[in-house]
């Protein structure tokens, strides 16, 4: 992570500190500069080669005490450590006149999370200085979630084939995607109980740079055409099987679902329906070989109900199914909230490797 290096912060400049504020000449004679000063901007922290979150702005007093337009302004930055912590140190100056001097904290990028948001876009750019994870730059960006919702993350780029990673910011890894199936671009849909996630921007192939956007927004928890759906635990969600889902032999109809475990995690979910006879089946996937099957439950009565002690840490699909060839109708989905203890002892820490697959496509580990 580059911890004894020289880190250098990009200096974003606000129009006030080029043209020195929106005064005008003394028109009983000429004005000279008088003196620099900081306006706004002193004293930011930011990660590593990457903006300011705020223009550095400067004001040139002249000689009548009122602001100057048209002054030439010299900047200059300095470069920072973060093993020892050293601040960045930004002149402002005017020729004749001392300078005005910002200090700046550079952070290391792999502790430096981006502020997002439901609803929001933002443009971010992987470079060089950034976080690095095995190989891969990578963007952190938190993103809080109010009560359960289901999420579309996307991630855009005409520069780099993307991947976003996706945690829970206490630590729990929750899923990845690589493409949206149509282009080389990202989408995590996930259904996600209420709390704080971390948003990994990164890319497929290790050692990519470039510019990207990063899309939040709401959407429906329904499981359409085989899509790819995560499942944070302590949700609760309404499905429906239709001809539109995955279709097996029968046919058979089913919703696929996928989720993160790790070793021994419990895993606790219920179907209820009265629209068709009902199945809920685990799976571990194996690329490039079929998945296997590690639990299943077909219970009748008061529903459906399928427990599993996770013996490994791995990307699990959660299959919602009929036993009969044709069933379809609605049905209520709920995986039950994991013990909080056993979420902090068991996930990774925030930026950990979550060890679970290799950057291979999501879509080649469909069933």
């Amino acid at each position: 992570m580059r911890s004894s290096s020289t880190v250098w912060l990009t200096v974003a400049v606000g129009c006030s500190a080029l043209l020195s504020g929106c005064g005008g000449k003394d028109s009983t004679g000429p004005v000279t500069p008088k003196a620099v000063a900081v306006v706004s901007g002193n004293g930011q922290t930011g990660p590593g080669g990457d903006d300011l979150p705020d223009s550095l702005r400067v004001v040139v007093t002249g000689s009548n005490n009122q602001p100057m337009a048209g002054v030439s302004v010299t900047w200059a930055a300095g470069g920072a450590t973060i093993s020892p912590l050293t601040p960045v140190l930004v002149t402002a100056s005017v020729a004749g006149l001392a300078s005005a001097t910002f200090t700046a904290t550079a952070v290391d990028p792999c502790t430096w999370l981006h502020v997002f948001g439901v609803g929001q876009t933002v443009n971010g750019i992987l470079r060089q200085y950034d976080c690095m994870s095995n190989g891969y730059f990578i963007d952190y960006y938190d993103l809080p979630v109010s009560g359960q919702q289901t999420l579309a993350v996307t991630m855009v780029s005409n520069t780099f084939d993307t991947w976003l990673d996706v945690w829970k910011f206490t630590g729990p890894y929750v899923g990845a995607n690589d493409d949206d199936t149509l282009s080389t671009n990202s989408l995590f849909k996930f259904v996600a109980a209420g709390g704080e996630y971390v948003i990994g921007a990164n890319t497929f192939f290790s050692g990519d740079t470039g510019p990207y956007t990063l899309h939040a927004t709401t959407t429906s928890p329904s499981e359409e055409h085989c899509e790819e759906v995560w499942l944070t635990r302590g949700v609760t969600m309404g499905q429906t099987l239709s001809t539109t889902d995955c279709a097996g032999t029968g046919p058979t109809y089913s919703d696929v679902f996928w989720l993160v475990l790790y070793v021994g995690e419990s895993l606790d979910v219920t179907a209820t329906t009265t629209a068709f006879d009902g199945m809920l089946q685990l799976y571990q996937p194996h690329y490039p070989n079929p998945p296997t099957l590690v639990a299943s439950d077909d219970s009748t009565g008061n529903g459906i109900h399928l427990t599993y002690t996770a013996d490994s840490s791995k990307v699990y699909q959660l299959v919602a199914t009929t036993m009969t060839p044709g069933g379809q109708g609605a049905y209520t989905l709920a995986l039950a909230a994991p013990a909080a203890s056993a979420a902090a002892a068991t996930g990774p820490r925030m930026l950990a490797s979550p060890g679970l697959f290799s950057k291979v496509p999501r879509r080649s580990l469909k069933r």
